[in-house]
């Protein structure tokens, strides 16, 4: 089934897997509707090791502003951290950190609206990315204008259908943004070369359900390319859009300089960020020719993948030639730390999901449906989601 929604073409999540009718509804009425639970690897816990694992859980926080914001109150780097992987911002979530030679004593006193650090335990190892088993989501869908009994018939027919024809893998909304869907365009300049344009992609086009303050920044930057001025508009909040202006203001032609003020995480995520789109390409081509995804991997392309062979392949090669990029552009000249080799990724992802239907207590005369689910790691909560709502993104 062809997806009607626009964000959905922009980030190449053309097509649902399933036929069958969504239950509508609404994510994310409170933070708590959306619970995710990191599933750690065993923890080797270590008296005299130099890292501290602790817990970090938190509401309304991106996981490298959280971490940021941690490290200023403790006035260290930010380096010093590592974590498995990003969790969604407009959400309940916990995920395991490490702390390199940081005292159990200072995090305890780490006081952050809306953060909390806790179970702490000495180790070796510092934890990185991917390092987890998974994540396990409780999530609720509230505003359900439909009856008890047509919301559990939709449930069931859309759950039996994944299971006959497998999860599509697609990288879920969060990884391009939603209101303002553009980090896979910075990406794709960054891989072709045009740092000029990643910048001022990073940090103009404004979009509409961004604040009126940051949108007429961004507009401003455009039209203007005056970086001092610019600086003056753009609100505090956005410091990491002022980094890059400042580094601008010192050295104005210097955008690689510009993009490395980015902490080295969130550089790395503008290319992988444009990797997932042509990954969602490829895939969302895959179902709409009818090609079984099951025990089928697509590449995350880089400077050392190959095409597919067969069907599969042509799909590949005619996804590139659109984009006008080659597996070897992703061997970085101007930011050679972002360069990528490339991977394979599965298409498919399966999970048993449980569901409960009941009142909704916030919204009367409607229904919720809370839905548990576990997926692997590097795996979107809301690609599962959206094949049981299928509503327009922008409501999630």
């Amino acid at each position: 089934m062809k997806s009607p929604f626009v964000l959905d073409q922009e980030v190449g999540l053309e097509f649902f897997i399933t036929d069958t009718k969504g239950i509508g509804g609404k994510l994310r009425t409170i933070v708590e509707d959306f619970c995710v639970e990191e599933i750690p690897k065993k923890i080797e816990e270590d008296t005299n090791g130099e890292y501290t694992y602790f817990i970090l859980e938190k509401k309304n926080w991106e996981t490298h502003r959280a971490i940021k914001a941690i490290s200023r109150a403790l006035r260290v780097s930010y380096k010093r951290f590592g974590f498995a992987g990003t969790k969604d911002k407009r959400a309940l979530s916990r995920q395991w950190v490490s702390a390199w030679r940081i005292d159990i004593k200072k995090l305890e006193e780490i006081n952050i609206k809306d953060i909390k650090l806790y179970n702490f335990k000495k180790a070796r190892g510092r934890i990185t990315l991917g390092n987890a088993f998974g994540n396990r989501f409780m999530i609720t869908i509230r505003d359900i204008n439909l009856s008890g009994e047509e919301v559990d018939k939709r449930l069931r027919e859309t759950s039996a259908e994944l299971t006959e024809k497998g999860i599509p893998n697609y990288f879920g909304y969060q990884r391009f943004g939603i209101i303002r869907p553009n980090t896979h365009l910075v990406g794709r300049e960054i891989v072709k070369g045009n740092l000029k344009e990643a910048v001022i992609n990073y940090l103009g086009k404004p979009c509409e359900g961004e604040r009126e303050d940051a949108y007429r920044a961004r507009q401003f930057l455009e039209d203007t390319l005056d970086f001092k001025k610019a600086l003056k508009l753009f609100p505090k909040r956005l410091d990491y859009e002022r980094s890059m202006l400042d580094a601008l203001l010192k050295n104005p032609n210097d955008y690689a300089g510009a993009l490395r003020r980015l902490p080295k995480k969130l550089r790395w995520m503008l290319v992988h960020a444009y990797q997932s789109y042509l990954f969602n390409k490829i895939l969302s081509k895959i179902i709409e020719r009818g090609l079984n995804i099951k025990e089928r991997k697509i590449p995350l392309f880089g400077y050392e993948s190959s095409f597919s062979d067969g069907e599969q392949g042509e799909i590949e090669k005619s996804v590139l030639k659109e984009e006008d990029v080659k597996p070897g552009d992703f061997l970085i000249k101007s930011l050679p730390e972002l360069s990528s080799k490339g991977s394979l990724r599965d298409a498919c992802i399966s999970t048993s999901s449980k569901f409960y239907v009941g009142d909704d207590e916030i919204n009367k005369q409607r229904l919720k449906a809370t839905l548990e689910f576990m997926l692997p790691p590097g795996c979107y909560a809301t690609v599962v989601l959206r094949e049981f709502m299928k509503i327009d993104p922008i409501n999630y």
